[in-house]
């Protein structure tokens, strides 16, 4: 059973300007969640933090929960 889907690398954030872009387009789960009936769960912003901390094993919502980072990762 599938619950839902998770929009990874959603969106790029300039840490210096804080400009977003959205480099893999913005809307590619959004389609697909309509098409198959689904949830979308949340997005993952495509941030360096965000990668450091999971590819070590302590994710940045637990490691270090008052980051910018996590104030990117949007839950549904």
């Amino acid at each position: 059973m599938v619950l839902g889907l998770v929009q990874n690398m959603s969106v790029f954030q300039c840490p210096k300007c804080k400009h977003k872009t959205h480099i893999f387009g913005a809307d590619g789960v959004r389609d697909l969640a309509k098409t198959l009936g689904l949830d979308i769960l949340g997005d993952i912003p495509l941030h360096v933090n965000i990668r450091e901390t999971c590819d070590s094993g302590q994710p940045v919502v637990i490691s270090q929960p008052q980051s910018d980072a996590v104030s990117l990762v949007h839950c549904t």
